[in-house]
């Protein structure tokens, strides 16, 4: 199986950064005490914040302008980094979805990048981000029923072998049919970085992810890192 993401992207992009942890035998079946104190200490460190020290945070802002510059309002279409301080700032709380998501979520708080990740058991052919067509097919995440086609032009991430959408707008909106379940227990989980932060903290964030993973779900996690100069692996 290979793993790419289309020059196009670093080009409009430069200094992005793609991190991805293929995950082997996760146990994801329960919820992890501790780890459930973690999330509710990175909602707490959020909801701390000022007002402007939310509206300024560089790192936010960053994700902020990449989607300004794709054409879509970050308030209307939040990068899912922006989308979970929102929530989490919200006082509404943050779900304990599963031990795999609730690991991200902590990991993407606390250091304000992106985080996503999918069952690998959905996958039938190559996994890509790159641009859209105009179609490809997305099932929106808890709408089973549902069926887009992200426009021409679009950044997704997608299977390659039936076209279908994993998440749209990079990491905007996951679909249905590959998200995490209890029963998962081989992943691929993306974190995505862009300056301000860099390569060397993409290491340190996915090597403590990582270590998370193995901790609370007793996965074995291969770490790749993905730049303009390289831009594919196979796994």
């Amino acid at each position: 199986m290979r793993y790419s993401i289309a020059q196009e992207i670093f080009a409009r992009y430069p200094g992005f950064t793609r991190a991805v942890l293929i995950a082997d035998g996760i146990d994801n079946s329960r919820e992890e005490p501790e780890l459930l104190r973690e999330l509710a200490l990175r909602i707490e460190k959020a909801q701390a914040w000022t007002e402007e020290e939310y509206v300024n945070n560089p790192f936010l802002q960053a994700w902020a302008e990449a989607f300004s510059a794709m054409g879509l309002n970050p308030k209307r279409y939040p990068p899912s980094v922006l989308n979970l301080v929102k929530r989490a700032r919200s006082g509404k709380g943050l779900p304990y979805v599963n031990t795999l998501v609730a690991a991200f979520n902590c990991v993407s708080l606390r250091h304000l990048c992106p985080c996503g990740g999918d069952d690998l058991a959905a996958v039938q052919g190559d996994l890509r981000l790159g641009l859209a067509q105009g179609d490809e097919q997305y099932v929106p995440l808890g709408r089973p029923e549902e069926l887009e086609h992200p426009p021409a032009g679009e950044i997704i991430y997608m299977d390659t072998a039936g076209r279908e959408v994993f998440c749209r707008a990079w990491c905007w909106k996951n679909g249905e049919r590959s998200k995490l379940l209890p029963s998962t227990s081989r992943a691929a989980v993306n974190i995505d970085i862009l300056p301000p932060l860099g390569g060397v903290d993409a290491r340190r964030i996915a090597g403590e992810l990582a270590s998370m993973l193995e901790r609370f779900t007793g996965a074995d996690s291969r770490i790749f890192f993905l730049d303009s100069a390289h831009t594919e692996f196979d796994f």
